[in-house]
């Protein structure tokens, strides 16, 4: 005879309070992990039982806006020094990532404007020395 094995319940990640609003000292706290690498994304979603896309959502939100502060460097503390170095070398390719970005930006919109003003014949660039008219 086969025996029914009972599954244990394990509640998913979705269904772990959905409409909970989260404050926005938990929002930074969870941002601030996963920024210095204590915690995976994955794993943060499953451990505060938050969406992949809100965690994005969260990332956009707080990254730029809290770079320093006193939780980076609580979490810096703790850290050892392989964990620092492997942090340290994460920003630095993500700035790098960031430059050549915006590099990039930067010369496909030097390229419009030279294209604008020497097909269209659209003047965009100011000249030196030309003052504001007066309206």
């Amino acid at each position: 005879m086969k025996q029914k094995i009972e599954k244990k319940y394990r509640p998913s990640i979705l269904s772990r309070d959905p409409y909970k609003r989260r404050s926005e000292a938990e929002m930074i706290r969870i941002v601030k992990e996963v920024n210095s690498g204590i915690i995976a994304k994955r794993a943060a979603c499953e451990k505060y039982g938050v969406n992949r896309n809100t965690l994005a959502l969260f990332i956009r939100r707080y990254s730029v806006r809290t770079l320093g502060g006193d939780l980076s460097t609580q979490l810096l503390a703790n850290m050892n020094e392989n964990q620092k170095m492997n942090l340290l070398e994460r920003k630095v390719k993500e700035l790098t990532k960031i430059l050549d970005d915006a590099k990039l930006k930067n010369a496909s919109l030097e390229t419009m404007i030279q294209i604008a003003e020497e097909d269209l014949h659209i003047k965009i660039r100011k000249k030196r020395g030309t003052k504001q008219s007066k309206e």
